[in-house]
C-alpha cells in the first residue's frame, strides 16, 4: 500500500556516519563476495552471455542500448544475492530475477547514460585511438593483416573481442551508470528500490538527503569507482566481470548501513529471516 511504503521510508532513515565508513563498505562488500561464490559467478557468467549475444546485433544502437541496460539490471541481481548473502538464507534462482519495476528503473538509467554518451560522444574518440595504438604497440593487434588486408575492427577480432565485449564494455557501461548514480546524488536508489520498493518521488529524495549527510564517504565511493574504471582499462578488460557483482554487494552494503543502521555483516545462519519489508 502507498501509505505503508511512505512509512516505511520514513522509519528507514537515512543517518549521518563518520568520514571514513566508506572503508567498512568496500570490506563488508567484499566479505558478502566470498559467501556461496558460486552463485555469484553463475549469475555473472549468465549477464556476461546476455551482453555477448546482444554484441552480435547488426544495430549499432541495440548493441549500446543493451550493454546499458545490462549494467543497473545487473546491479538489482547482485543487491538481491547480497541481501540473501548477508542473511544466509537459501533461495532459488527465481529469488533474484528483476521484476517489471527493475527493468522500468534500468531502462530509465540506461536512457539518461545513453542520451550523455551521445552528447560528449566525440570526446570519446581521441580515447579510443589512444587505446587501439596501445594494442599495437604492445603486439596485440595489427590494423592491417599479413596478406595486406585490412584487419577485422577489434570487436570482430578473433582474441580481442570477446575480451572487449565482455570485459571492457560492460565494464564501461557499469561505471557510466553508477558514475551517472554519483553525479544526482542516487546512489542509494537502486537498493532502496529493489529491496523495499517505496513510490519513486520519496526514494529520490532520501538517497539524495543519504548523500548529502555522507558526502565523504559517497566521495570515497567515487574514488572507488575511478580505481576500478582504471582496472578495466589496464587489465583490457579482464576484472570488468569481478566489478559487477562486487559493486552490487557495495550498493547493498552502503545503503544497508546508511538507511538501515547496520554496518556489519549477519553471522551466517540459514534460520535468520530477512526484515520486514524486503522483498
Amino acid at each position: 500500500m502507498p501509505g505503508e511504503r511512505t512509512a516505511l521510508m520514513d522509519a528507514l532513515g537515512p543517518r549521518q556516519l563518520e568520514p571514513d565508513a566508506w572503508h567498512r563498505w568496500i570490506t563488508e562488500a567484499l566479505a558478502l563476495l566470498l559467501r556461496r561464490p558460486g552463485r555469484w559467478i553463475l549469475w555473472t557468467v549468465g549477464i556476461l552471455l546476455l551482453a555477448w549475444v546482444a554484441q552480435q546485433s547488426r544495430w549499432d544502437w541495440f548493441r549500446q542500448g543493451a550493454l546499458l541496460f545490462l549494467a543497473p539490471i545487473s546491479l538489482t541481481v547482485f543487491v538481491r544475492i547480497a541481501l540473501y548473502a548477508d542473511y544466509g538464507q537459501p533461495a532459488q534462482s527465481g529469488d533474484f530475477l528483476p521484476d517489471n519495476r527493475d527493468c522500468m528503473l534500468a531502462l530509465g538509467l540506461a536512457a539518461m547514460v545513453f542520451a550523455l554518451l551521445g552528447l560528449f560522444g566525440s570526446s570519446w574518440q581521441p580515447a579510443m585511438v589512444a587505446f587501439q595504438n596501445l594494442l599495437i604497440e604492445f603486439g596485440l593487434y595489427e590494423p592491417v593483416s599479413p596478406e595486406g588486408m585490412p584487419a577485422p575492427p577489434l570487436l570482430a577480432h578473433a582474441l580481442l573481442g570477446p575480451l572487449l565485449i565482455l570485459g571492457g564494455l560492460i565494464g564501461l557501461a557499469l561505471v557510466a551508470v553508477l558514475g551517472l548514480m554519483l553525479l544526482f546524488g542516487q546512489w542509494f536508489l537502486l537498493p532502496m528500490l529493489v529491496l523495499h520498493r517505496p513510490p519513486v518521488a520519496p526514494a529520490f529524495a532520501a538517497s539524495i538527503q543519504g548523500c548529502r549527510l555522507n558526502p565523504v564517504p559517497v566521495s570515497g565511493m567515487l574514488g572507488v569507482l575511478l580505481i576500478g574504471l582504471a582496472a578495466v582499462l589496464l587489465s583490457l578488460g579482464w576484472l570488468a566481470p569481478v566489478m559487477l557483482p562486487y559493486f552490487g554487494a557495495l550498493l547493498y552494503v552502503a545503503y544497508r548501513d546508511v538507511f538501515l543502521g547496520r554496518s556489519e555483516n549477519q553471522s551466517v545462519r540459514v534460520d535468520e529471516p530477512a526484515p520486514a519489508g524486503f522483498a
